[in-house]
Parts: structure tokens; sequence; C-alpha cells
């Protein structure tokens, strides 16, 4: 055998071999820190080898099909690499990005309009190719373009190493083979592990193969695991009692975790000990409809981790929210549920009470399947309320629009278009402080122009006396945290000035805007109130900001591991801020004293809260079922994170793909918490997976219990 074909058999064999080892770049946590693996077991790791190898011995087998001289195979497989090797670095930024693997259900976010993040997205991919070494996923491009370019200064071997059609049929049909015996492997693999659709992207790029998953996947050829298919009901009564289990509107049920007696009628005997209620709304022991009767302002805070109170650099900026949480009851251990739809599923979450799928966007999702789902704007239309929602992006941003009027049913939808054609100027901005001449530009309404418009909108629905639920929305701070009204400003950190990454020091100034906004919902820039009469406002945070690895670690000064760091990033805030008549002094200016204050440090999410407000407000929801704990009270829960499956109780965080995986480290994830978490995901898939199911199993509950 020739230098020259043992230089073109050598190159055929380093693609496959470099080729397979880049898939590991995507699912090992030590490569790839945004990644949340699964355990590697020996089957899965051989399962994935086999699937990549039957997917690269099929493009093999192309090329050689194709091309009839070894130069044109061999530059073929060339440009195949550097191809897969870009797919890989757009994976790895995906990942960066939503912490879990690509899939085509995904592919829905790209919908949303991307006005504002482009470039600022684009400038992060780009120093995330350098800064951290995501060049190293064009290694396998870089070796064969060397090794091309050897060879061709050797010289290419002759035409007679063609391989022959009955061997190339053989190779093609090996490919075939190995591919469907890792296909069944991987969907036997996936049954006994997690068989939940959000995580099934991560399980088969690591026990199926990056390759055959994405080939697969692109053709929609992989089969799916149901929730129906793995829940298996036999009739409507087994179907209601696995929801009634978990059902939290019943005057008496048992909590799973402590075991104690609760009720959807929460009394003074159940609620954290420094709870504070003002006489002029406690109704002896019962606080069920305590805030009956008033309207809600429910803001949708952007992006807020809890962190930013804990630090002192950040919390000593955070002066007017400190004060404004001082009044008001505080969620201390609250975390994101959200999923791939991020704000769009913080939505879902806090408006009907449910958990998103977290592999796809239900906003894109009910174009296709027309959901009848509880909600609370619906028990406010049902009180008379009117209902309105405003939002500075374009209507279309996550379906908006549409998913608005026709999923929740709200009155009003106001959005970008509507602020514009009432005279707003987006390219000149709004000017929030006259005396100052400080102008806030950004793609988006600014954020004091929708403190200003709460209010007004509030004042003229007062003035006509209608009661109101209104949804103000939030847009910035947004990743990766462009257009602070204050500049792009530096040494406002010194002490991180160095050492963190840009886009963290750029959230971290944005510390002074929260506090900003905050105070200018209450208080004009004029120094006046601007609080609204007989109106609650209930605050939560959509979702963390996303900051990387190793940034967290100097916030709070200490080396935080891989699940404490993902705890803090998954946990934000919410707080019911519910305004009286009398005023408190703080500083240069007063607010209104809270009626309800006090600190919940049990673990809450949008689940909870949704209930919280059914319950505090006494809303009609007659038997219809939800499933969130109170939020003033004692009793205990957990949250899931629907994108990752962590998940955190009173007592720990962990780790659905990999319940090894904890917070505090080394404690013991029992077999009945697993089930219990895992149950519940599922039964709230299932809920989702058809649009009348909620309906239905509505139904078979009444009918049933």
């Amino acid at each position: 055998m020739s230098k020259n074909h043992k230089l073109y058999l050598g190159y055929i064999g380093t693609f496959f071999v470099l080729n397979i080892l880049n898939t590991y770049f995507l699912t090992l946590q030590q490569l790839n820190r945004y990644i949340a693996p699964f355990p590697h077991t020996f089957l899965g790791t051989l399962n994935a080898i086999l699937g990549n190898l039957s997917f690269l011995l099929l493009v093999v087998s192309i090329a050689f099909l194709l091309f009839k001289t070894p130069k044109a195979r061999l530059k073929f497989l060339l440009f195949t690499t550097l191809f897969l090797n870009f797919m890989f670095f757009a994976s790895s930024v995906f990942n960066m990005y939503y912490g879990t693997s690509f899939s085509m259900d995904s592919i829905v976010m790209f919908k949303n309009p991307a006005d504002g993040f482009a470039f600022g997205v684009i400038l992060e991919i780009v120093l995330e190719l350098i800064i951290y070494y995501r060049i190293l996923l064009f290694l396998p491009f870089i070796i064969l373009l060397v090794f091309y370019l050897v060879i061709k200064k050797s010289g290419f071997p002759q035409e007679r190493f063609a391989i022959n059609q009955i061997k190339h049929t053989i190779y093609i049909l090996s490919a075939l083979l190995m591919f469907f015996v890792s296909l069944y492997s991987y969907m036997e693999q996936f049954k006994k592990a997690l068989p939940i659709s959000s995580v099934q992207s991560t399980f088969a790029v690591q026990n199926f193969g990056a390759y055959p998953y994405y080939f697969s996947d692109f053709f929609g050829l992989h089969p799916e695991i149901s929730a129906s298919e793995v829940l298996n009901f036999e009739n409507d009564q087994e179907m209601a009692e696995a929801f009634q289990a978990y059902n939290k509107n019943q005057a008496i049920y048992t909590n799973f975790f402590d075991g104690n007696i609760y009720s959807n009628r929460l009394t003074m005997d159940h609620v954290v000990s420094n709870l504070f209620v003002d006489e002029t709304i406690l109704n002896g022991s019962n606080l069920h409809g305590i805030l009956e009767g008033r309207n809600l302002v429910l803001v949708h805070i952007e992006s807020m981790n809890y962190f930013l109170f804990e630090n002192d650099q950040t919390n000593q900026k955070l002066s007017f929210f400190n004060h404004l949480l001082d009044q008001s009851f505080v969620f201390r251990d609250y975390y994101s549920s959200v999923g791939m739809g991020v704000s769009s599923d913080a939505e879902l979450s806090i408006l009907t009470g449910l958990y998103p799928s977290g592999d796809r966007t239900l906003y894109w999702e009910h174009n296709k399947l027309d959901y009848e789902l509880n909600s609370l704007v619906n028990y406010y239309n049902n009180l008379g309320y009117y209902t309105d929602a405003v939002h500075g992006d374009k209507e279309t941003f996550y379906n908006r629009n549409f998913v608005y009027p026709n999923l929740y049913g709200f009155d009003e939808f106001y959005s970008l278009e509507d602020f514009i054609a009432e005279g707003y100027n987006v390219k000149e901005g709004y000017t929030f402080d006259q005396n100052q001449n400080l102008t806030h530009v950004s793609p988006w309404i600014s954020d004091f122009h929708l403190a200003d418009e709460i209010y007004q909108r509030g004042v003229n629905y007062q003035e006509s006396q209608t009661p109101f639920m209104m949804f103000p929305i939030m847009m910035m701070p947004h990743t990766p945290y462009d257009f602070d009204p204050y500049g792009q400003r530096t040494g406002i950190y010194p002490e991180y000035e160095d050492s963190m990454k840009r886009i963290t020091l750029k959230y971290l100034n944005y510390v002074d805007y929260y506090d900003d906004i905050m105070k200018r919902l209450f208080i004009n820039e004029d120094g006046e109130d601007q609080t609204l009469d007989n109106t609650v406002y209930v605050f939560y945070s959509d979702h963390g900001s996303g900051l990387k690895n190793g940034d967290i670690d100097q916030l709070f000064n200490r080396e935080l591991s891989v699940m404490e760091s993902r705890k803090v990033l998954q946990q934000t805030l919410a707080f019911i801020y519910v305004p009286g008549e009398e005023y408190v002094t703080y500083d240069d200016y007063s607010i209104r004293k809270g009626l309800l204050t006090g600190d919940q440090y049990l673990v809450r999410s949008q689940v909870d809260l949704y209930r919280t407000i059914i319950e505090l407000f006494n809303l009609p929801v007659g038997d219809d079922p939800y499933y969130g704990v109170h939020g003033l009270s004692t009793e205990p829960t957990f949250v899931l994170d629907n994108r990752l499956l962590d998940a955190v109780t009173d007592a720990y965080f962990f780790s659905m793909r990999n319940p090894k995986l904890t917070d505090p480290k080394n404690v013991i994830v029992t077999s009945e918490i697993y089930e219990y978490i895992k149950r519940f995901k599922l039964l709230s898939d299932y809920l989702l997976s058809a649009g009348d199911m909620q309906k239905d199993v509505n139904e078979a509950i009444k009918l049933h219990e």
C-alpha cells in the first residue's frame, strides 16, 4: 500500500474519530458548563458511539456515491466537518442561553421579532467563541484541513481505490442497521430514565448520538413518548384520582411533604410567624377574601435575580426597592419554573397556575391547538373587571396579539404599536427626568413610560368607576442588557471591573434602573404620589438573569458548586404590596404604608402565587382545581424548572436528570419525593397535550369526587 493510499485512509479514519469525539463537547459537564447532563453510563455512551458512527458512515458512503475522485471525496468530508462543527457551535450557543440541547420544537423561538436583541446577542456569541474556547469545536475541521493540505502536497491516490457498488451497498445497509439498533436502544433507555419531553433532546444527544438525533429530529423520524403514554390512564376515574392527589382546591387535603392537613380556606393558625395584616382588611382569623373588591396591578418584572439583594454592593443601590419590600409581603425563596418559552412561560404559570411543557412555547402552540384553560383573567372578567395587558414590545412578540384575547380573554392589549399611534417616538425615546434632561432610548417603550402609563390608565378606570385587573410587563433589563438609560457605564463596581465578564457588569449596572423603575411606579418625576387607591400590586420576576458560572462566585465571594450556581440563578423575587391610606417617610420621600407585610422563607413559585391571588381576592373558581400552595401559609411544596428539570424543596435542590447532583452536596433524594415531583410534571404535560384537556380533567374530577 502506497504512502498516498495510507494518508487517504488515515484521513477518512480521522474524520470518524474527530467528529465522534467532538460530540462530547455537547454532553460532558466538564467540557460544557452550560449543559445539564444525565449520568453517563457505559450502555448510553456505547449506544451514542454506535449512533454517531452510523451517521458518519452514511456521510462517507454518500461521498463515495457522489464523487468519483479521492480529492473530491476528501473535500466533501472536509466541508461536511466544517458544517457539523458550526452546527455544534450553534448548539452550544443555544445551551448557553437555554441550558438544554436544541430540538426542532425550539425553533418557534425564532419567530419572535429580534429588534433590539440581534446585535448584542451576536457580539456575545463572538465573545463566547473566543473567550470560552468554543473555537475548540472547530478542531476537527482545523486538523482535517491540515491533513488535507499534507495529502494535497504529497499527491492524491489514484482512482483504483474507489469502492465497488456491492461494498458501497453493504456500507449503507450497515449504517442504517446501526442507526435503528441505536434508536431502539435509546428509546428503551429513555423510558426507564425520565420520559419527559423537555429533557428528551439532551438525553438523545447523550445516549442516541448528536448526529443521528438531529438528523432524525429534522425529518421528524424519531418517536416521542407522550405523557399520556407514560401515565396510561384506563378511564376517567383513574385520571381524576391522579389529579385530585395534587389538587389544592379542597376543603381538606393532606400535604405530601409534612403529612399535615390543610385547606383552601387559610386562617391565621397556618400562616408565617411574622405576618402582619392590618385590622382594616382582616376578617377575624380568616384570610380568605381579605383583598376582595380591590383592583389588581400584576407586574411582570424582567430578569430579576434575588442575589441582587444578597450582595452588599448591589443591595445598597436598591434603597427604594428595599423600603417598598418593608411595606410588602415578600417571597424570599421564590423560584422560576419556566421552560423554553421563558417570559411567556412565566406568564402562563402566573395566569393559569400550570407548568409549561418546557420544550416548546404554548403561546405559539395555541395557533395549532385551541386551548381552553382556566385563568385569572377569566375569573376577573366574570366579576365584571376590565382586564388590560400592557407591554412595550411589538404585539407579535410571543404571539401575544393572538394569545391575550383568545387564550386568556384580556379585554385589551396595549402594545408598542398602540404607544406609537398615541405619539410615542421610539427613536427619540422617553425623557424620564426633565430636570436632568435624562432620556431613555431603546427599541421598545421605556419602563419609565410604562410606569406613568399604569398610573394614568388606573386613574381613568377609577374615574369611570370601572374595577380593573392590569397586567403590565416590564421590558428591561433583557439579555444582552443593552439600552441602559444611563449609558454603557464603567467603574460602577470597581471591585469587579477587571475580573467579571462584560455582560455581567452590564446586568449589574441595571440595578439602578430596577430601583428607579420601582420608585417611578409610585412616585412621579416631580416627587408626587402616583399610587392607585384601592389597588393591590403583585410583583413577580419571570426568570433569572442567565449569567455565567464564575461571576456568581465573585458576587458571593466564594466558590459555588454547579448546582448551587444553578439554584442561585433560578431564584427570583415576588412580593405583594397592599398600600393603605397612611404614609411612611423614608429619606426624602414617602410611600403608602402596607396593609399586608411579612416574609415567606419557604419555597414558592408562580403556580403558588396564582393560588394566593385566587384566595386573597376570593375569585369565582368554583370547583376548578389548582395545584399550588398558599403564599402566606406554612405549607411546604416544591418548584420545578421545566427546562432543566431542576427541583427545589425546602430541604434541598437537585437535578431530576441526575438526582446525585444536589445542593447541599451528598444529600439523598428519596425515591418518594423524586416520583412525586416526576408524576406531577407528567400530569402537567398531560393537561397541555390537547386544547380541551384541562376542561376534561375538571369535569372528571367533579364527576368522581
